[in-house]
């Protein structure tokens, strides 16, 4: 894709949705096409997500939903808590939502491949920095680095 070129813009849930059928080991391609016939995987104990937004995706917008899939996205509008669902799905950890007025963002240690992928995911006005006294500590060979998301107006 080149810098140009538009990702695809998916709510908040269904990028969790898609990033939990990855999730399960499903392909771009068997992904589009399961989604295509309608055969995603339902929960037995109805704990697990319901996959029926992202059916309704597909069936509505085709082209968006396969744009997706295949060249990437970006969350149209993001919250905390979605933040630290998409990391938690995607990476299989919890970032720590801070909510503290002016400080309001999500603590998480990634490595560089991690926050390269947070990165064009999250909405506009968002925005991740490292932060500084708490990498100033860690053992330089350490392959990960704490940052937060935080809103970009936190950054100015």
């Amino acid at each position: 894709m080149t810098q140009t070129e538009e990702r695809a813009r998916l709510s908040q849930w269904d990028a969790i949705l898609l990033e939990n059928l990855r999730g399960l080991g499903l392909s771009d391609e068997e992904l589009l096409h399961r989604t295509a016939e309608g055969d995603l995987p339902a929960s037995a104990d109805g704990a697990g997500p319901d996959f029926a937004p992202l059916l309704t995706l597909q069936a509505e917008q085709p082209e968006l939903f396969e744009q997706a899939v295949t060249r990437g996205y970006r969350i149209k509008y993001n919250t905390l808590g979605g933040i630290r669902t998409w990391v938690r799905t995607v990476f299989g950890y919890d970032g720590e939502i801070e909510r503290e007025e002016g400080r309001e963002g999500v603590r998480v240690e990634l490595t560089p491949e991690q926050r390269d992928r947070l990165e064009p995911v999250l909405s506009i006005g968002w925005t991740i920095v490292a932060e500084e006294e708490e990498n100033a500590g860690a053992a330089r060979d350490t392959e990960t680095a704490v940052y937060r998301v935080v809103p970009a107006r936190a950054v100015d």
